[in-house]
């Protein structure tokens, strides 16, 4: 026999014949499931109950010829009835079950998976099927029951398919959590100053990023949202800007606005041009910079430091660069 692996079992009501052993094992916690307490009739399966909750879905086999589909049938009456179950329907055969019984949405659904047709599947051949079937409820429990007894196709073997349902005593009902809101960009001069964390860049700093990279970003410069407008609270960072150039006399400057990817192509590149002139005009109208060190450019969404998937990235990306000439 076998060896079943640690999470197959029986289920805690329904007992199993001696010397069988588990082939398949299949459990869901929470389930909508057909049994039938009576034989198929005109095609039909008129006896048929829904029931929702805990499915177990077990194949058992007995590795014995000798043993007869009566006997198992015989024994799993008897089990049941001291385990507290009451038999509510009993059959054998094409005459007691009805043409076809097995073909049972709840028997005919998919084979479990590692289990080879032979095992668990009836005999080709009609005349040489034996088929049994027994449901039964447990009341006091509210277990229900369908054991489908046949002789297996490899060798004759008794295979009996176990489908319990289980009534939970409380709803399996899974809780719901409510949809994030998308992440959206501040529109409001408040809203985006509030948003901004500052880095307060050094003239030491912009200056070493420069003398290092030949450019260094400054995003401490903010704009009205879809504008060139320049937001008060730059100019801390105008003016440090406008320091670097007066200790540095032979210093030029390419000022280059960049965006995110929110919107059309070309109109971000426009309003990253706007941009970069808004802040050469800056320094040259509140700290007396001369234009003809600083030139404008505008790179739009086409230099990315960061993700565009989310705000956090957007943020980044929408920033003004200092390139030396």
């Amino acid at each position: 026999m076998a060896e079943e692996p640690e999470e197959w079992g029986d289920h805690r009501l329904v007992p199993r014949v001696d010397g069988s052993e588990i082939t398949s094992y299949q459990f869901v916690e929470f389930d909508r499931v057909s049994l039938t307490f009576g034989p198929r009739e005109d095609g039909e399966y008129p006896h048929a109950r829904e029931f929702e909750g805990e499915h177990t879905q077990l194949i058992y086999l007995l590795r014995n010829p000798d043993v007869s589909t009566l006997q198992v049938k015989r024994a799993y009456r008897q089990g049941l009835e001291q385990a507290g179950f009451e038999i509510d329907f009993a059959g054998s055969g094409r005459d007691g079950l009805g043409r076809r019984f097995h073909r049972f949405d709840t028997f005919d659904r998919d084979r479990p998976r590692g289990v080879s047709l032979g095992t668990i599947n009836w005999p080709g051949n009609r005349e040489d099927r034996d088929m049994r079937f027994l449901a039964a409820s447990h009341a006091e429990e509210a277990v229900y029951v369908n054991v489908l007894i046949y002789n297996n196709r490899s060798d004759g073997s008794p295979a009996m398919r176990v489908d319990v349902v289980e009534k939970p005593e409380d709803e399996h009902a899974l809780g719901m959590t409510a949809p994030e809101p998308p992440e959206q960009q501040p529109t409001e001069r408040d809203e985006i100053v509030a948003a901004h964390d500052r880095e307060d860049l050094s003239a030491d700093e912009i200056e070493a990023g420069i003398i290092s990279e030949g450019r260094v970003a400054v995003r401490d410069i903010l704009f009205e949202f879809d504008s060139a407008e320049i937001i008060d609270e730059s100019a801390e960072a105008l003016a440090t800007i406008a320091d670097v150039l007066e200790d540095n006399a032979e210093l030029e400057l390419l000022i280059v606005g960049h965006t995110d990817n929110v919107g059309d192509f070309e109109y971000n590149l426009n309003l990253s041009m706007e941009r970069a002139r808004a802040v050469a005009a800056w320094l040259k109208d509140e700290h007396g910079i001369d234009k003809d060190r600083l030139q404008s450019a505008g790179a739009g969404m086409m230099a990315p430091v960061a993700t565009n998937r989310n705000e956090d990235g957007r943020q980044q990306n929408r920033r003004v660069e200092l390139v030396e000439l």
